[in-house]
């Protein structure tokens, strides 16, 4: 096990919810800020980078026809599967990015506050994969805590500004919290209203 997987065992053994993501408002006004800025209401596939213990999973699992999450960590992993165990469109693997990047093309890619736990080597690496793991419709939405991350090389501006600089794809929009920012990227450059016929 490398230093990255064990440093998340070593969280999840402490605590089933290290970030208190099931425990504190702050979280769910950003799950349901996230949920909110998707362009679709409805994904025919999705995959979620870094579930942890399937917090956010569970909301996106309404919002698709079928939910792959990974995360590195067994632990949360076990956690995440013990959540949605009963919904048979989702499907929970240990995976540690980008050397294990699945295969397929998605509708919508959420990366969730993992992103400045890579090294920049491993970044680029994922934004090459992400170059060619979209749809036609394909969307990538990515959200990250502003605030230090200690003994690790990036951080969430860093991450962003990689993203911005690297991704092919239409920057649909930015919101910025004083503490979290989100990024989303659409293959589709037109807004949800043009793509309507509202314009």
């Amino acid at each position: 096990m490398n230093d990255f997987s064990q440093y998340f065992e070593v969280l999840y053994h402490q605590s089933n919810d290290p970030w208190g993501y099931d425990q504190h408002w702050y979280e769910a006004r950003k799950r349901q800020i996230c949920l909110a800025v998707l362009t679709q209401q409805h994904y025919p596939s999705v995959l979620e980078i870094g579930c942890s213990n399937g917090h956010l999973s569970i909301h996106l699992a309404k919002r698709c026809h079928q939910l792959l999450c990974v995360d590195v960590s067994a632990h949360a992993v076990q956690l995440a599967a013990q959540r949605l165990q009963n919904l048979d469109h989702v499907s929970v693997q240990q995976h540690k990015i980008p050397e294990n990047f699945p295969e397929q093309k998605f509708d919508l890619i959420v990366i969730s506050e993992v992103a400045y736990y890579l090294s920049s080597v491993e970044l680029q690496q994922l934004i090459g994969q992400l170059k060619h793991s979209l749809t036609p419709q394909g969307e990538i939405l990515c959200c990250h805590w502003r605030h230090e991350i200690r003994d690790f090389e990036l951080d969430a501006l860093q991450v962003h500004h990689h993203l911005k600089q690297s991704l092919p794809f239409a920057h649909y929009l930015s919101l910025n919290d004083p503490d979290f920012m989100i990024d989303i990227w659409t293959v589709n450059p037109s807004s949800l209203a043009k793509q309507q016929g509202l314009i």
